[in-house]
């Protein structure tokens, strides 16, 4: 068996492996009478927090035949109100993430970590595995953490959204010095699949 096929495989384990624990989350708060979305990392309720977006945490998502499952978050708001969550999924070669923006925007981003030579500011242009990103949006943003995965950050930072030719997209954060970057490919409403798991929604 190739390693793509060994890589493909043990990611569509861990998702299944996800979905399952997810899925026995919500079973146990709902015999309990609490179907309220929590936070797995034992913070308070997020009843209303994934309200005006298309999945949850604790989701299994699958775009193609890839699946992740929404294992962590960063929930980035500008003036109290969400613009973002890059959502955090363990994969063999790594941990991917998963893009949503509130409604009424239905397109979804599916990034893997990127390695770039960034300042402190999100740059103008990216030039990411052969790919030319150009900024299309750069927030002040205060950003919360929540489950399980994701990386150190401050209470707030800059999110900056890039895109290229055809689907190329891309998400920096840069905050306390630090500058995280996923890349990938935008995947229109109609494109991805929730199979459902730990949110409601």
């Amino acid at each position: 068996m190739s390693l793509t096929l060994l890589a493909a495989a043990a990611a569509a384990l861990a998702a299944t492996a996800g979905y399952i624990a997810a899925r026995r989350e919500k079973e146990a708060l709902e015999g309990s009478g609490g179907a309220q979305a929590r936070d797995p990392a034992g913070g308070p309720p997020q009843e209303t927090l994934w309200d005006e977006l298309p999945f949850a945490l604790g989701d299994v998502v699958m775009a193609g035949v890839e699946e992740r499952w929404l294992s962590g978050a960063i929930v980035a708001r500008e003036r109290g109100e969400i613009v973002a969550v890059v959502f955090l999924a363990p994969e063999a070669a790594g941990q991917g993430a998963v893009v949503a923006f509130p409604a009424p925007r239905r397109e979804i981003l599916w990034l893997a970590p990127a390695a770039i030579d960034s300042p402190e500011e999100p740059p103008a242009t990216l030039e990411i595995a052969g790919m030319t990103l150009r900024r299309r949006a750069r927030l002040p943003a205060a950003l919360e953490r929540l489950g399980q995965g994701a990386p150190p950050l401050g209470d707030a930072g800059i999110f900056a959204l890039y895109e290229g030719g055809g689907s190329d997209a891309a998400v920096v954060i840069a905050s306390e010095g630090r500058i995280h970057a996923w890349a990938g490919r935008r995947v229109e409403d109609g494109g991805y699949d929730r199979l459902g798991g730990g949110g409601e929604g």
